[in-house]
This record gives C-alpha cells, sequence and structure tokens, in this order.
C-alpha cells in the first residue's frame, strides 16, 4: 500500500472513531444533565427532611404535641433515620453528577484530537487523486484500492469500539455477579432475622453484607452509565431489550420508610431480582457484541485478501 494509502486508512479509521464519540458524547450529556437536575431535587429533599429533624429536635409546638402524644422518640427516630436515608441519597446523586460530568470532559478532550481531521483528510484526496492521474492505466485498481483503504480503517474503528464496549459489559457484569452473591448472603440472614428472631447477630450479619452489596451495585450503576456512552459509537441503545435509562439508576440500597423487618426483606429481594434482570440484559448484549466483532473481522480479512489481490495483479478491479 502507498503511503497515501496507508494515510487515507488511518484518516477513515480516525474519521469512523471521532464519529464514534460524538455520538458518544450526546449520550454522556444527556446523562451529566439528567445527573444534574437529580443532585438538585436530592439536595432540595435532604434539606426538608434536615428541616423535619429540627423540628422534633428544637423547642417548638411540634416538639411539644408529640410529647403530649407520648410519641416524641419515635417521631423523631423515624425522622432522623429518614434524614440519614435522604443524605445517602443525596451523596450519591453528587458522586453520579461528578462521575458523568467527568465523562463529558473526557470526551470532549478526545474529540478535540481531531480538529484537523477534515482539513487532512482533503489534503490526502488531493494526493492520491494526483497518484491515479500519473497511471490512467491502473486508475481503475487506483480507484478500488482508495476504496478498500477507507473501508479497512472505518472497519478497525470499529473493532475497537466493538472492543471497548465488550470491555465495559464485563465491567458491569463482574459487579452484579459480585452484588448478587451479597445479595443471597443478606436475604438468608434476613429470612433469619424476621422469621427466626435473628436478633442483634442476625441484624449485624445481614446490614454488613448489604452495605458490601449496595456498594458493589453502586459500581455496576456507575459502569452501567458508562457502557451507555460506549454502546452510542456501536448504534447499540438498549441493553438485551432494555433501554440504558431504565437500568440506571435502580441499584441503591436505603430503606426509607422502612421499620419492619418483614419491609427489609422485601426490598432485598427486589434488589435481587432487578440485578438478575439487568445481568441477563448485560449478557446478552455482550453476545450481540462479540457477534459483531466476529462480522467485522471477516470484512477485514476479506479486504486484505481484495487489496492483497488487486496490488499484485492477481485480481481485477470490481471483481
Amino acid at each position: 500500500m502507498s503511503d497515501t494509502l496507508q494515510q487515507l486508512a488511518d484518516c477513515a479509521r480516525d474519521q469512523a472513531t471521532r464519529d464514534g464519540l460524538v455520538a458518544q458524547i450526546e449520550v454522556a450529556r444527556r446523562q451529566s444533565s439528567e445527573s444534574a437536575h437529580r443532585c438538585a431535587d436530592a439536595n432540595a429533599a435532604l434539606a426538608g427532611e434536615l428541616a423535619d429533624v429540627e423540628k422534633l429536635e428544637s423547642m417548638s409546638m411540634t416538639r411539644i404535641l408529640a410529647g403530649l402524644r407520648g410519641r416524641r422518640d419515635t417521631d423523631l427516630d423515624r425522622e432522623r433515620a429518614e434524614a440519614e436515608a435522604t443524605r445517602y441519597a443525596a451523596a450519591s446523586e453528587e458522586a453520579r453528577r461528578v462521575m458523568a460530568q467527568r465523562e463529558v470532559d473526557s470526551l470532549e478532550a478526545r474529540i478535540s484530537e481531531y480538529a484537523d481531521l477534515d482539513d487532512r483528510r482533503r489534503e490526502l484526496l488531493v494526493l492520491r487523486e494526483a497518484e491515479v492521474a500519473a497511471d490512467p492505466a491502473a486508475a481503475s485498481a487506483a480507484a478500488r484500492l482508495t476504496e478498500v483503504a477507507s473501508a479497512m480503517g472505518a472497519l478497525e474503528a470499529e473493532l475497537v469500539q466493538l472492543a471497548e464496549a465488550e470491555a465495559a459489559a464485563h465491567q458491569v457484569y463482574g459487579a452484579l455477579s459480585a452484588a448478587s452473591k451479597h445479595l443471597e448472603s443478606a436475604a438468608s440472614w434476613s429470612t433469619y432475622d424476621t422469621f427466626l428472631g435473628g436478633g442483634m447477630l442476625g441484624d449485624m450479619a445481614k446490614y454488613n453484607q448489604l452495605d458490601k452489596a449496595g456498594e458493589l451495585m453502586r459500581q455496576a450503576d456507575a459502569a452501567l452509565s458508562h457502557f451507555a456512552t460506549e454502546l452510542a459509537d456501536v448504534d447499540i441503545d438498549g441493553v438485551g431489550g432494555l433501554q440504558i435509562t431504565e437500568m440506571n439508576r435502580t441499584f441503591d440500597v436505603w430503606f426509607d420508610n422502612i421499620f419492619s423487618d418483614l419491609a427489609v426483606r422485601e426490598r432485598i429481594n427486589q434488589a435481587k431480582q432487578r440485578v438478575a434482570q439487568v445481568s441477563s440484559a448485560v449478557g446478552s448484549t455482550a453476545s450481540h457484541l462479540r457477534l459483531r466483532r466476529e462480522i467485522a473481522i471477516e470484512s477485514q480479512d476479506r479486504l486484505s485478501a481484495e487489496r492483497e489481490g488487486l496490488l499484485t495483479g492477481s485480481q481485477p478491479a470490481g471483481s
């Protein structure tokens, strides 16, 4: 392959990469905007919950009435628990907001690396036209070689994009698999606690497993957001039939307004079902990505053989 052809192939690869990054940043910006709004809502909710706690803690009519009814401690405990749950939610939303903005910033930096791409491609096409004009007898083969070079460059970029999407899928799946194990353990302790009077030991074991599962599910949630951007440049907007937006932000485990072991057990079971559902969807999408990669490799091999035939003269142009 001539130096100009190789540069055109590189240019086609870079163009496909840039186009993919542009598709990614549209998703990332949308997620960042949505995350910023959710963060503001969570902080507003937290302010309201803290105000409720303050009312019960201070000398106020609310405190007096609660005391007269003989349930001030119960009300205060409930409000404090709800405030802590809301604080947890606000912190999670802030972490998501920061991560979403970080993704946008990273993509913007990568896109800026291709600022001169269009000018470079135009210059290369002018050079290639001059090469073709210099040998009219080989014009047909030369034109096809230019097409093959561009197609191979685009395929090279596609294979990188597919590999990145597969890696993101494995990251999600790994976090979900680990979270599932801790949820299973939490469910066993919750059953013991609910029906067999597990007491303090059961509570400690259950919430220890929930803490671990919650952290892993937050990791999976962040990985899902990144997975959404990686799927954008390979033209996939859902995971196994589920839209990404339907799966994000479903893995936080805080038990607001839950004051019974039975309710906690039900929430754990719901989390288990959700993890299983999304794990299956991610696995299905990963299989689709592998199939796409195999097809791209076959196309790459076919084009490589055609290029060799054109260069050696063993394959006429257009055959």
